[in-house]
């Protein structure tokens, strides 16, 4: 990697550098969003596996809280270091298959497309997804570059350790597959055995996620795999949105241009162009999944993180086509709006650019939690109440997080997400407790069926400032009549 940074542009490497300072700035002055609060939870208690996703984030925040404090930045940290790292893979991969010039841009549009800059900063599944996702693509380009067979057994480390992360992952195996069958050149690679022996370490490494599920039902998988056919039956009105995603996530001119570099590459490689191929075998089968799955239900823009790397080179590639000037020309303007739309992001993250908040800003999530808290605990204090109930991971993340070295911050219902943790003790479960939920998710019908008494306490808000962000509805709750969570 040394000799990768010494090719690079000063410039590139420039800013690779200010954006990893401003990224670790950011990722720690903003607060948790609600899946890094609850991802967070995981990470206290490592295991083989999660309800939700494999283990590597929870794994990765581990680290990172040792490393850097149980802070915005110990659990973000991670993130933070793959915008680094990331960067360097692409452009070592993007040079291995094409040459300096498409790498070079490659990397300049993967740095300016505004998804990529926020999984910089945000730790979720998609951070160690898009990071094996990477690994896996430069080994394979060393295995096409250098016919050198141990290659396989990087690839298969990479990609093993990517089922670890997301279950999305499956999809590298599947552009591999497509890669080998699809051109007889690479037909004489079934023979080798690092290959398979490659294959054998990917399975190996998912046993982790195997055994979890053994051991609690299958309910990783029945959860994410269900989600297969289980849509609102046929309707387009998901793919308009999934495509608008994209041009905005990708910023606008990238976007375009990506897709006008996957033609191109999708031509070469109906003609039996291996490294097309490859690119285009790395992207079309999870592409052609989210396609298919948008047309009976909803694709959220980060399903697609893992692709936007390898379509960056599209656009570098799409570019290479045009002369010196026009080229030229594009890529200032594609750089020009997707920088602008990525600082826009950092700002409005940090301080909001508009007067008034609501939940569908994603910024939002990341507001006035402490103030929260403390209002909290003064009504937890006030009312005798020895520990917090919610009904949402999003607020057990949050309050858990805002409270760590207060009272516990337990949900009632969705257990099978808090599997990896010490049951709570009963003892504490018969006192006394305060219930917080969001106003439009409160349920005091199922407070009632599961404590004798059950005293609403108004309302608190959370705020940003002046702002209010958010309301919350409070109940003290008691004597519980039955199996207290479920």
């Amino acid at each position: 990697m040394l000799k990768t940074i010494t090719e690079m542009p000063r410039s590139l490497v420039a800013t690779i550098v200010g954006l990893f300072v401003t990224h670790a700035l950011v990722a720690g002055l903003t607060g948790l969003t609600d899946d890094e609060a609850y991802y967070r939870l995981w990470s206290l208690a490592p295991a083989l596996s999660y309800y939700d996703h494999p283990p590597m984030v929870a794994w990765m925040m581990a680290v990172g809280r040792w490393l850097a404090g149980d802070t915005p930045l110990g659990v973000r940290l991670a993130a933070v270091l793959t915008s680094l790292l990331g960067p360097l893979l692409l452009w070592r991969t993007a040079a291995l298959l094409f040459d300096r010039e498409i790498s070079e841009r490659s990397v300049w549009f993967a740095l300016a497309m505004p998804l990529l800059t926020v999984g910089s900063i945000v730790m979720t599944p998609d951070t160690p997804s898009v990071l094996f996702w990477g690994l896996a693509a430069w080994a394979l380009a060393e295995l096409h570059v250098s016919r050198n067979a141990n290659w396989w057994l990087a690839i298969g480390l990479f990609a093993g350790l990517g089922l670890l992360s997301k279950y999305t992952n499956l999809f590298v195996g599947a552009g591999i597959v497509v890669w080998l069958i699809a051109l007889p050149a690479n037909w004489p690679w079934l023979r080798r055995w690092q290959l398979w022996a490659g294959g054998i370490l990917a399975c190996v490494l998912t046993i982790p996620v195997v055994l979890w599920n053994v051991q609690h039902e299958w309910a990783s998988f029945a959860k994410q795999f269900g989600r297969v056919g289980h849509g609102t039956g046929l309707t387009f009105r998901y793919l308009p949105e999934f495509v608008g995603a994209y041009l905005g996530l990708a910023s606008p001119v990238i976007a375009i241009t990506s897709l006008w570099g996957l033609g191109a590459l999708a031509h070469a490689a109906a003609r039996r162009d291996q490294t097309a191929m490859m690119v285009v075998g790395g992207i079309l089968p999870l592409l052609g999944y989210f396609g298919v799955h948008a047309l009976s239900d909803r694709v959220q823009p980060n399903w697609a993180a893992p692709l936007y790397p390898s379509l960056a080179v599209c656009a570098g590639f799409a570019l290479a086509s045009l002369d010196h000037r026009a080229s030229r020309s594009l890529t200032r303007i594609a750089l020009a709006i997707g920088f602008a739309s990525s600082a826009l992001l950092f700002v409005h993250a940090v301080r909001p650019l508009f007067g008034q908040l609501d939940l569908k800003d994603p910024t939002a999530q990341m507001r006035g939690w402490r103030e929260l808290a403390a209002q909290v605990e003064r009504l937890r204090l006030a009312t005798g109440a020895r520990w917090i109930a919610t009904s949402s991971y999003s607020t057990t993340g949050q309050l858990a997080f805002a409270l760590k070295s207060g009272p516990p911050v337990i949900q009632l219902t969705e257990r099978m997400r808090y599997a990896h943790l010490p049951a709570p003790d009963k003892t504490m479960l018969r006192s006394p407790a305060l219930y917080i939920e969001l106003e439009r998710r409160g349920r005091p019908d199922m407070l009632r069926e599961r404590f004798g008494s059950v005293i609403p306490l108004g309302q608190v808000v959370r705020r940003d400032g002046a702002i209010i962000v958010a309301t919350f509805t409070v109940y003290r709750v008691a004597d519980p009549l039955a199996q207290t969570l479920r």
